[in-house]
């Protein structure tokens, strides 16, 4: 059983020995992946890194996501005055 088509999401940077490979590539790499290199995978989809795989390094780097709850963008830390009192 291969990775689903599904799982891999665009914005997602999917990487083969340092060659950045496109979804069909990787659905037919994975057919020939055990189940705990897949899972790993689908893990690695998520959050990000790199593994080896029948001696060829996987790297994943996901989308970056700064939103907060409302579903916008992020501001980032607010900058307040440090001399400043309440």
């Amino acid at each position: 059983m291969a990775i689903s088509p599904q799982s891999i999401r665009k914005g997602t940077i999917i990487k083969f020995d340092g060659k950045k490979v496109d979804k069909p590539t990787v659905l037919s790499a994975s057919e020939s992946w055990n189940e705990n290199h897949q899972n790993l995978f689908k893990k690695l989809l998520q959050q990000g890194g790199s593994f080896y795989i029948n001696d060829i390094l996987v790297s994943v780097t996901p989308e970056e996501k700064t939103f907060n709850s409302r579903g916008e963008s992020d501001g980032g830390i607010q900058k307040v005055d440090p001399l400043a009192r309440f």
